[in-house]
């Protein structure tokens, strides 16, 4: 492929900074010297995954394979029928 043929990124994704996740559970445990440590950042959940997450991936597993309805036809018909 010639240089001039490059896929070359959006410069704005020159401004993003990269991630940087917090500690660990571990890291807490010994920089403070405490066994229990419930981490709420990052998006966890001290419970675990909800009933109905796990029953939704369940059902969606088998079709995961599959790119999904890119026009979300089924929850625009569902929202249609909604009263205010």
């Amino acid at each position: 492929m010639l240089d001039n043929q490059k896929i070359k990124p959006r410069k704005a994704l020159q401004l993003i900074q990269p991630y940087s996740p917090g500690k660990s559970i571990r890291e807490v445990q010994k920089e403070l010297g405490i066994n229990k440590v419930i981490k709420l950042a990052s998006n966890e959940n001290p419970l675990g995954p909800s009933p109905m997450a796990i029953e939704a991936i369940s059902k969606g597993i088998l079709d995961i394979n599959r790119y999904p309805d890119a026009n979300a036809s089924a929850v625009k018909e569902m929202l249609s029928k909604q009263t205010c």
